[in-house]
């Protein structure tokens, strides 16, 4: 099994397409923050990360984000 990072986050994102359709998608990782990161800079990389992969996420809105110690 790959190793995980010490972070477990979630994020949700709606957009709207031209033609009026609306699609909302979920996505999930691990991460390892860096010393001295907050919330919001991995909030930015991860939102930054999403958009280079999902292109339909551009532009979109966050409905929901959350971190957590990825432990059991």
């Amino acid at each position: 099994m790959a190793e995980q990072g010490t972070h477990f986050w979630f994020m949700s994102i709606q957009t709207s397409n031209a033609d009026g359709t609306t699609f909302v998608g979920s996505y999930q990782g691990t991460i390892t923050p860096s010393r001295g990161r907050t919330r919001l800079d991995l909030f930015t990389q991860i939102r930054a990360d999403i958009n280079e992969r999902d292109l339909l996420t551009q532009g979109g809105a966050v409905l929901a984000f959350d971190i957590q110690p990825n432990k059991v």
